[in-house]
């Protein structure tokens, strides 16, 4: 028996607080990293990202996933009877702003608005749930947006994490069941270049729909690197 939306939202909400406890456990390190680190600040991101999140030690269960996700792993949530989720998780390191740049294979929902007038419209391709020995793997799917500074030595002050539970699209009708009601923004893709049509995910709109998507973890710079 399929789970009705609440439990489907609860498994997200659910899996969305372990992401942000791992991050939030690990922001003095992440701060450290940025600071110190040369590489190109998506790189940074994403090791940051993998890092606290495999610091957390979830439950696992043997399963390959596949997706242009920065972190796929199959593990156990519970809540508290065990649910097996597809945990997806995209870095973004950007500097300040409201939004975050998806894929379309990153969302499962089709994404609806208007924008200047004209509809702007596309099919998300990520699975809305997978299946294994006649059970099925919720699909879960979370964006950290690390949002960042130059510092004048190479490295770079690390500002805040935005981190946000993208909508599964079972739940369309909650969080975009039309063109003017929605969470999006026109993504940064070039057509006229071939680039693949993306999509920009609103924090603010999506936190109007429901409070608990978005969280962000503020970074005071108190730490001492000396």
């Amino acid at each position: 028996m399929p789970p009705s939306l609440n439990e489907l939202e609860h498994v997200e909400r659910t899996t969305f607080e372990i992401v942000v406890q791992a991050l939030s456990d690990f922001l003095d390190e992440a701060v450290g990293i940025f600071r110190t680190e040369r590489d190109f600040p998506q790189d940074i991101a994403e090791d940051v990202l993998r890092e606290a999140v495999d610091s957390m030690g979830l439950s696992t269960f043997s399963h390959r996933l596949y997706g242009k996700f920065d972190y796929k792993k199959a593990i156990y949530v519970f809540t508290p009877k065990a649910q097996r989720v597809a945990l997806m998780l995209d870095a973004k390191a950007e500097k300040e702003s409201d939004t975050a740049t998806l894929q379309m294979s990153q969302t499962s929902m089709f994404v609806q608005f208007k924008s200047r007038g004209k509809l702007v419209s596309g099919q998300g391709l990520l699975q809305q749930s997978l299946s294994q020995n006649g059970g099925d793997i919720q699909v879960v799917s979370i964006v950290a947006k690390f949002e960042y500074e130059n510092r004048g030595d190479g490295g770079y002050d690390l500002k805040r994490i935005v981190v946000a539970c993208i909508p599964n699209s079972a739940l369309q009708q909650s969080y975009n069941p039309s063109e003017t009601d929605h969470i999006w923004a026109v993504g940064r893709n070039s057509p006229t270049r071939g680039e693949d049509f993306r999509v920009r995910l609103k924090f603010a709109l999506l936190r109007d729909k429901q409070a608990w998507r978005v969280r962000e973890l503020t970074i005071g710079y108190e730490f001492d690197f000396s």
